[in-house]
């Protein structure tokens, strides 16, 4: 009988730290910047569901597969390219769409999905206020938005009509300008990129009020993990 206890005892050690040290895929932990959200801190308990715009690569820097692979979610991706497009068929159970992203009709694309979406990520590299026009925010909620701004590159272009657009529809900047490293030129500079979202209707006040007192704007996505994390 302790030996029976003794191996129950390793396994359920073995699987919390598989479950700990989770293999996460985006280029700037968007992934795991969602799953603290939904997991961590709201302790959700199902799987859900996602809307990738500009996914690119099935695996490699993907903001969606993680969900997809670990968490069996269901969701839609998009991509201009057809490049992986086989190698997508080959990984991925979930939707891969080749499509213009500025011309594709959201309304009709969500039409049959849950009306609170968990994640939209959105990484088109330009006309991000555009696609986000197109969206159908009357229709749907998410609870999380990563949204690309390059603002390293376009300045304000982009940034200061995708804020005022969301902002208007309800959501909370969490994370303004989150920032990533590159290596350009044989000189590694910090960036800022992207802007992260959530919508306010998903937490409770008590829980609302504390991430709305970090300080989270203009940091690098690891230390805004490792803030979350520790909140």
């Amino acid at each position: 009988m302790k030996n029976n206890y003794l191996m129950m005892a390793f396994f359920i050690l073995c699987f919390n730290c598989l479950f700990c040290n989770q293999i996460f895929y985006s280029q700037a932990s968007q992934d795991e910047f969602v799953y603290t959200i939904l997991y961590d801190l709201l302790k959700k308990k199902d799987c859900g569901y996602y809307l990738d715009i500009g996914a690119n690569h099935p695996i490699s820097t993907n903001n969606s597969y993680f969900f997809e692979k670990n968490m069996e979610w269901n969701g839609i991706s998009i991509d201009i390219s057809a490049e992986h497009q086989q190698n997508w068929q080959n990984t991925r159970k979930n939707t891969l769409l080749i499509a213009n992203a500025m011309l594709c009709d959201y309304r009709s694309l969500l039409s049959t999905v849950p009306y609170s979406i968990d994640y939209l990520s959105i990484d088109v590299d330009c006309d991000y206020d555009i696609i986000l026009k197109r969206i159908p925010f009357d229709e749907h909620i998410f609870k999380v938005i990563t949204i690309e701004h390059d603002s390293y590159l376009y300045g304000d272009k982009y940034k200061d009509r995708e804020r005022a657009f969301l902002e208007s529809v309800g959501y909370y900047l969490l994370c303004p300008d989150v920032s990533l490293d590159w290596n350009h030129n044989s000189c590694v500079q910090q960036c800022a990129f992207e802007d992260w979202w959530v919508h306010s209707s998903i937490f409770s006040e008590e829980l609302f009020q504390r991430l709305k007192i970090l300080d989270l704007t203009k940091k690098d996505h690891s230390q805004i993990i490792r803030t979350l994390q520790n909140l």
